[in-house]
């Protein structure tokens, strides 16, 4: 649970930053002249775009966090059927020698 919750937070903090394309874009569009100064409330078109790639790398980034986390919890679930059965193993050997 404590990793959902650093996931999360992490998540929001960087979404409050602008991330490498869009900052490139920032500068791009600035060099271009298409806004007035990278500190403009404007967006132009390379940073838009920038901010698009940053959001989709963003969602491939969680999608790949949910498998990985998927797969934990299946490894967890094979793990303690594994230890289950080796259990009724044990009992089942303990009684075959009459303990």
């Amino acid at each position: 649970m404590i990793r959902i919750s650093l996931a999360t937070l992490a998540a929001l903090s960087i979404a409050a930053c602008d991330g490498p394309r869009e900052q490139a874009g920032e500068k791009a569009d600035n060099a271009s002249g298409a806004v007035e100064s990278e500190d403009s409330i404007q967006s132009g078109p390379a940073e838009t775009m920038g901010e698009r790639q940053d959001q989709a790398e963003d969602a491939v980034n969680d999608a790949r966090e949910a498998q990985a986390d998927a797969l934990e919890e299946q490894a967890d679930a094979a793990r303690e059927a594994a230890e289950e059965q080796a259990e009724k193993l044990e009992q089942q050997a303990d009684m075959a020698r009459g303990k």
